[in-house]
């Protein structure tokens, strides 16, 4: 022996790190002498197989590219009400809290925030973890973390952040737009949120 101890965990993933890389130098020598074989065969069609067979080969991926992409915008179009529905619930959220006196000091996890607003808050959340995009998601949780500490400018930047990325989700470009354009819409003086 060498001296040197490896404990049962340690050895079962030293074993498990060798088995892939074998398994992974297999099928790579199995590919290499694949490719290899297929163009020995090739080699021996004539020009006219050999185009033809290219034509058909990129006639199927189109077909499957296309059915894939008309696939993927059916689900997209069949998500897309609901979406909308979440999305007017963060609308409503956002009109209430410029339009309310003290709504910039309510405090959603605090005992003083009205019932009402916490009920859509959760329906809100609800409804983005299920129907929103990740982009959208990620602005949501942007929003949250920064609508208690920051200042009321980072804030409504992160609505607008919120506000371009359900724009972008249901499939309308923001370009163009610079950050705070959007929320600038819901503002009496745009010029707050200039960046």
């Amino acid at each position: 022996m060498l001296g040197i101890w490896i404990g049962g965990a340690a050895l079962r993933k030293v074993i498990r790190v060798i088995l892939a890389f074998l398994l992974l130098l297999a099928f790579g020598a199995a590919v290499w002498f694949g490719v290899g074989a297929l163009f020995d065969l090739i080699k021996g069609f004539g020009k006219e197989a050999v185009t033809a067979s290219i034509t058909a080969l990129f006639g199927l991926f189109g077909i499957l590219y296309a059915q894939w992409h008309s696939k993927a915008k059916e689900i997209s179009d069949s998500h897309r009400p609901a979406k909308i529905e979440v999305y007017e619930t963060f609308f409503d959220i956002v009109e209430r809290f410029m339009t309310e006196e003290k709504a910039a000091e309510f405090d959603p996890e605090g005992d003083e925030f009205p019932d009402d607003f916490r009920e859509q808050f959760m329906k809100l959340s609800r409804g983005m973890i299920i129907w929103a995009s990740p982009q959208v998601i990620r602005a949501w949780s942007g929003f949250r973390e920064n609508s208690g500490t920051g200042s009321a400018k980072d804030t409504l930047l992160a609505v607008d952040a919120v506000l371009q990325a359900i724009r972008a989700d249901l499939g309308n470009s923001n370009w163009g737009l610079s950050r705070g354009d959007v929320v600038k819409v819901y503002l009496k003086n745009p010029r707050e949120v200039d960046v």
